[in-house]
């Protein structure tokens, strides 16, 4: 769909891009990404982004898409939007996001700089510093295969893995990841699919395993029951943080928070969420929804001193061309072809 405005055009698409395999997490097995994608256009140039408007329900993607369209049809209401007030204008949703990050790029190409060039805190930051390494993920599957799928990652300082089976099993899955992974540091990802007297019984074997983070253990609500953590382990609070507002809930439990561009709601709040984090003293990772190379392409500005980075390439069937440069498990600026 395509909409005019006086001097921009926005064009809205919802499409499906297939996985190369199913990725399991403690709520849903997907076997997609549900993206849509935002298409800012003005004479001489245009800009791009992209969100996941729900995991897995197109639905709410078709809404989505229909809701932006009618924003977009109140006169004067596109061409007067930009990244200083589109926090003012859009609630927080993953379709502020995929227009936010359309704005940074149309900047970027309006000016001739790379985005990160902006903002001068950000080019300090970003400029010189090069790729930065990502982190690998094995998502929740039988104990020998979660084992196995441990020799198909990149080799990094720290490996993710995916917890929360309703099973009664997450400790067989942690034993056989860490013996794949030679007793490495860990992350581990509960996607807030333990109780309380889960996260009791294997917080003594996390600890016993070298898991230096464990992700969102608990659903959002029940962060006050997280115990104080043991040792050097941290808690890092995922669904529980979405964008600024969120820190007062999650700052007393949590010493980390995964920063993901469609919770914050694009890129402009995720760089504040940041420096706030940092403020109040806590650590963050950079981590991603999914979608194509265009949903994590942005991620490359929020990465550097984080304390990992979750987002890789290559598993979609298709991608965006040209894709993410992702070597090795090292993230490097995205082409200016494919934003920013």
């Amino acid at each position: 769909m395509a909409l005019e405005a006086v001097s921009r055009r926005l064009e809205v698409t919802l499409e499906r891009w297939p996985l190369r395999e199913p990725f399991a997490i403690s709520r849903h097995v997907f076997i997609d990404s549900l993206v849509l994608t935002v298409h800012l256009h003005e004479p001489g140039c245009s800009g791009r982004g992209e969100c996941e408007p729900h995991e897995f329900d197109q639905t709410v993607g078709l809404e989505a898409q229909a809701a932006l369209l009618r924003l977009a049809s109140e006169p004067g209401w596109l061409d007067g939007l930009d990244r200083s007030n589109i926090l003012e204008r859009l609630p927080c949703t993953p379709l502020r996001n995929a227009l936010d990050c359309a704005l940074w790029d149309l900047d970027a190409k309006r000016n001739g700089r790379r985005a990160w060039s902006l903002e001068p805190a950000l080019a300090d930051r970003v400029g010189p510093a090069g790729p930065v390494q990502c982190i690998p993920t094995v998502a929740l599957d039988d104990p020998h295969a979660m084992a196995a799928a441990v020799a198909r990652c990149t080799d990094a300082p720290l490996l993710k893995v995916k917890l929360g089976g309703a099973d009664g099993r997450d400790g067989e899955r942690l034993e056989a990841v860490s013996a794949a992974w030679r007793a490495r540091p860990l992350l581990v990802d509960v996607n807030a699919g333990w109780t309380s007297s889960d996260l009791q019984r294997w917080l003594p074997l996390a600890q016993r395993l070298n898991v230096v983070v464990i992700e969102q253990p608990l659903p959002p609500g029940a962060d006050g029951e997280l115990p104080r953590p043991p040792g050097d382990l941290r808690f890092c609070a995922d669904e529980s943080c979405t964008d600024r507002g969120s820190l007062p809930r999650v700052a007393p439990h949590y010493q980390m928070v995964n920063v993901k561009l469609d919770k914050t709601g694009g890129l402009t709040e995720a760089l504040a969420l940041i420096d706030e984090a940092r403020r109040q003293g806590l650590a963050w990772m950079v981590g991603s929804n999914g979608g194509t190379s265009l949903a994590m392409a942005p991620l490359y500005l929020l990465a550097h001193g984080a304390a990992c980075v979750d987002a890789g390439a290559g598993h979609l069937v298709a991608d965006r061309d040209p894709p993410l440069d992702v070597r090795q498990g090292w993230l490097h600026a995205p082409s200016p072809a494919l934003w920013g």
